[in-house]
């Protein structure tokens, strides 16, 4: 037996190099479409809570306003499809405004959805763990137009009900 024998060296080296070589490719693959779908979630999500800031139906009930208003905000979060990406629909929630919230918590009013992404495409570097993803976006919402006309009819006659009065009620900010 020759130890000297050097046939099939390089194609041993070449077998070590390419697997090391492809499976860098496939990491920096994998991991620029997880950043790709998080930004779409991400964009998704903001757009939803945009909706869900500034939805009004101008009804008398500041509260029916808000339940229009999260409907819509799913509404507009499933137009972006975004289970092409294996992210589901059903994840996006709306952190409701309620009666009686405290100024701490009407900071969280806005949407929220979480997803899971694979951290690798073969699942032998990290086994079948996932990343656990969160978007938010808490944008609040604004008052109703009934909400602003109930506070200026206060304002201006200290009674919450002016549909007994002959006046227009209109305010630009509330």
């Amino acid at each position: 037996m020759n130890l000297k024998n050097e046939k099939g060296q390089s194609t041993v080296e070449f077998i070590l190099t390419f697997a090391f070589g492809v499976s860098l490719i496939l990491v920096i693959f994998t991991t620029s479409m997880n950043y790709a779908t998080g930004y779409l979630v991400q964009y998704a999500t903001f757009m939803a809570s945009r909706v869900y800031l500034t939805a009004d139906n101008s009804l008398a009930s500041p509260m029916a306003t808000i339940s229009q208003a999260g409907q819509k905000a799913e509404e507009t979060f499933a137009i972006y499809n975004l289970s092409i990406f294996d992210v589901p629909n059903s994840n996006f929630k709306i952190n409701p405004v309620e009666e009686g919230m405290t100024p701490s918590q009407y900071l969280t009013v806005g949407g929220r959805t979480s997803f899971e992404l694979t951290i690798d495409v073969m699942g032998k570097i990290a086994g079948e763990k996932k990343l656990e993803m969160v978007s938010e976006s808490f944008l609040g919402k604004e008052p109703s137009r009934a909400e602003c006309a109930r506070r200026l009819c206060f304002a201006i006659s200290n009674n919450e009900n002016c549909s007994t009065f002959d006046i227009t009620l209109f305010d630009n900010g509330c």
